[in-house]
């Protein structure tokens, strides 16, 4: 989740938990606990790619959460007992207060980060495994807006049922959206579902992500026994979802690049859900490009924001240093994003206006 979200979120369980006793000492404590588990992105790291394993690694885990808030908690108190620079942070029962702030703001973090598509690494060091619910987007404002309001009120007045009362409902909002973004991945997979069967089509395997700005929206990519497809659909629109569709890529090229170490972590980074694309070259070589296809606009970025690229050689042998890309972003179209949540998702695909010419379209562009 967005750098904001997370420090909002560690400054209202911050205060939840230890306002009565430490009063705006505890918004900005909470927002420092809740900004902790980030600062692993502060790691040198050799590459992009190991940046991709280093982050959301075991300072997002449960046991990260389970050491340090303690300790950080006691190091406040301690602090605070020898300095004494705000009157009832130092008080001999107020430790508890430091404990519970800074163990709950650090636990919270990879909690919500487990709701984006990116995931996190739950059980770090002892698994490597990404833990991901894609039912909020990596911005969204209804998250974050409930939590920003308890937050100021609290700051300006620390002590004041009215701020407490906002803290508390801020967090229940924002607890209840997180769940109402998986509603809404379960309704675009039912209506996808249930379109797909209608055209005839066997979904062989159909994944639902979460877009940006709102919670309606979601990305689709479906692979069928004849290729893959990518659409758009809001639980607010009427009509059929308008599919782009793309051949499968099955090439001897691809498989090596898969087998590197840049490989294999842009495949766990991504779960998987990877597409290749091939540029034959003049001496029987070739250019290999794999992105994530969890993200993803139309337009050039249809099935990935990002990826590595791959010289091969004739002999299927990658050939010189694999590269991190990154494809330009049209941000024209982020207002299209947002606006396609109400209600018009398939007027993102200007070949498909209705479900007969998203069929048709399927087909011509398998060929």
């Amino acid at each position: 989740m967005d750098s904001l979200s997370q420090l909002v979120l560690g400054a209202s369980v911050g205060y939840a938990v230890a306002g009565k006793r430490l009063g705006r000492v505890a918004i900005a404590a909470g927002a420092v606990a809740g900004t902790i588990p980030d600062l692993d992105s502060f790691l040198p790291a050799a590459d992009h790619f190991e940046s991709w394993v280093r982050h959301r690694g075991v300072t997002h885990s449960f046991l990260f959460a389970a050491l340090a808030g303690p300790a950080l908690g006691w190091a406040a108190w301690r602090w605070c007992r020898q300095n004494k620079p705000f009157t009832p942070a130092g008080e001999e029962d107020a430790i508890w207060a430091w404990i519970g702030l800074f163990t709950l703001g650090i636990g919270t973090h990879p909690l919500l980060d487990w709701f984006t598509i990116y995931g996190t690494q739950l059980l770090a060091p002892f698994s490597d495994a990404r833990f991901a619910v894609p039912g909020l987007g990596i911005i969204d404002p209804g998250y974050t807006v409930p939590l920003l309001i308890g937050m100021i009120a609290a700051l300006i007045a620390p002590r004041a049922v009215a701020a407490r009362v906002l803290i508390l409902a801020g967090l229940a909002i924002s607890t209840v959206y997180l769940f109402y973004g998986l509603a809404q991945n379960k309704a675009v997979e039912t209506m996808a579902r249930n379109q797909l069967r209608a055209e005839g089509v066997v979904a062989a395997d159909l994944h639902v992500y979460t877009t940006i700005f709102q919670p309606w929206l979601r990305r689709i990519v479906v692979d069928d026994p004849e290729g893959v497809r990518v659409g758009f659909a809001s639980p607010l629109q009427k009509g059929a979802i308008a599919w782009a569709c793309f051949k499968r890529i099955d090439d001897q090229a691809i498989a090596p690049v898969l087998a590197t170490r840049e490989g294999k972590i842009l495949a766990w980074f991504a779960d998987g859900m990877l597409w290749p694309t091939i540029e034959p070259q003049a001496d029987g070589g070739k250019i290999v490009r794999i992105t994530d296809r969890r993200y993803g606009v139309p337009g050039e970025t249809i099935n990935g924001w990002w990826g590595l690229e791959a010289r091969v050689d004739a002999n299927n042998r990658v050939a010189g240093k694999i590269e991190h890309i990154q494809i330009p972003r049209d941000t024209s179209r982020v207002n299209e994003l947002f606006v396609a949540g109400f209600g018009k998702p398939t007027e993102l695909f200007a070949q498909a206006r209705n479900a007969a010419d998203a069929a048709q379209s399927c087909v011509a562009q398998r060929g």
